[in-house]
């Protein structure tokens, strides 16, 4: 597990480092904005449709336009989101284990099953 969360760390830092944002700039990038936009995708595609996927590109938009300074934003977001993780220690997991299960595992179980359903249709 902390071998992935090492791998999944540098990423980030390697893409943040491409980019010139911050760390947490490019985590919340990816984990609220692309991962998500990927599913509404798939999802859309499931079901023969554009709504999810138009909707949530304007909501983001939209965002993007009302957040002031995005390194502040995403700062904040960062710290409350490691609140999250950090409170799973009360069934026994550790911050990097937290990560792992819940922004990486429980991500690619999703992308897998819309995978799946989009092959089936």
């Amino acid at each position: 597990m902390k071998s992935l969360f090492n791998i999944v760390r540098d990423s980030l830092q390697s893409l943040a480092d491409i980019s010139g944002v911050s760390y947490m700039a490019i985590n919340i990038v990816v984990y609220y904005y692309v991962i998500p936009f990927i599913f509404f995708v798939m999802i859309d595609k499931i079901w023969g449709m554009h709504y999810l996927k138009v909707g949530y590109f304007i909501i983001v938009i939209v965002s993007l336009f009302l957040i002031k300074d995005f390194e502040r934003f995403s700062n904040f977001l960062f710290y409350k989101s490691a609140i999250f993780l950090k409170s799973f220690s009360v069934i026994g997991w550790d911050y990097k284990f937290a990560s792992v299960v819940i922004c990486v595992y429980i991500p690619l179980i999703i992308l897998f099953i819309l995978i799946y359903f989009v092959i089936q249709s």
